[in-house]
């Protein structure tokens, strides 16, 4: 239960920044649209896809702050496992703060999360973010995305 509510947790993040896919840039890529996972490693282990339990995910990001992620235990989207819906709001251009709740698919509250988030990379078509502090000070997640 906890990798799937690190997978939704991670999941919902950012609005704008200037990160280029190879290092910083000038320019300004936004991250409004939909985002679809292709990885979350959590501490060093994988734990999307392959013989984890959520296999695809999407991720949708809104003007204003707003996110929704759905997690899904087929690649073809359609057995839902998971969903969360929350806001995120920026401290700067690479670093934001993510509050979430997250549901089972019967509507039923799983989870309550409030976190710290980093930009990694940022593109027209990558996210990559690092999250802590999700279950203690000393977890570290890396979420992939394209777009």
């Amino acid at each position: 239960m906890k990798k799937i509510i690190l997978s939704l947790l991670i999941t919902f993040l950012l609005q704008s920044c200037s990160n280029d896919s190879s290092s910083s840039s000038s320019d300004t890529y936004s991250i409004e649209g939909t985002w679809k996972t292709i990885s979350t490693v959590a501490n060093g282990v994988e734990n999307f896809g392959g013989t984890n339990i959520i296999k695809s995910e999407l991720t949708y990001f809104y003007a204003g702050g707003d996110f929704y992620t759905e997690s899904y235990t087929d690649t073809n989207y359609s057995n839902l496992r998971s969903y969360s819906e929350g806001t995120y709001t920026f401290q700067s251009a690479s670093t934001f703060n993510l509050s979430a709740n997250a549901y089972n698919p019967s509507d039923v509250l799983t989870g309550i999360y409030n976190v710290s988030c980093q930009i990694l990379k940022l593109n027209a078509t990558q996210l990559e973010i690092k999250v802590t502090n999700l279950s203690n000070p000393n977890e570290v997640s890396v979420k992939k995305f394209i777009k």
